[in-house]
């Protein structure tokens, strides 16, 4: 699942590269100034953000300080995984329990961002809570991954 989400986040970056290059179009060829583009492609750019969560997670391409744990063994790895990844998932934790009380002020009010476009924010809330959720559900994945790794050793 965490690869096909990839997949399709990967094409919002050229979505926000259209957009943008039809604002700069419409404005510098054809004179209309568009009050919709920048907000959607900064919407774009949050759903890409979020949506690349899970897969990063997923294929481990997250930033790691490497100056100790490249000299361990998978084992070693495994073990200091398991202990961190409980770090990220309280992160996200409290990431979601935020972003679900947001949610529901942006429900209950109709939030709309204070410009002439004034698009709603339900729908990039409603997407980044999901993706948060999707993140929690990766990072205990890993954790159960290195659990097992733990236990089988250095044969991996």
């Amino acid at each position: 699942m965490a690869d096909l989400i990839g997949w399709f986040a990967m094409f919002l970056i050229y979505f926000m590269i259209l957009v943008l290059l039809y604002d700069v179009f419409s404005d510098k060829v054809l004179g209309i100034v568009q009050n919709w583009t920048l907000e959607m492609a900064q919407f774009t750019l949050a759903a890409f953000y979020f949506l690349a969560g899970p897969k990063t997670l997923k294929d481990e391409g997250h930033v790691r300080l490497d100056l100790i744990y490249e000299r361990l063994g998978m084992r070693g790895r495994a073990i200091i995984d398991s202990i961190t990844i409980w770090l990220v998932i309280f992160y996200l934790a409290v990431l979601l329990w935020g972003g679900i009380s947001s949610l529901h002020y942006s429900w209950v009010t109709h939030q709309r961002l204070p410009s002439l476009w004034a698009p709603s924010l339900v729908p990039i809330k409603i997407l980044m809570n999901i993706c948060v959720l999707l993140m929690i559900l990766q990072c205990i994945a890993i954790f159960f991954r290195d659990v097992l790794r733990i236990i089988e050793g250095d044969a991996r």
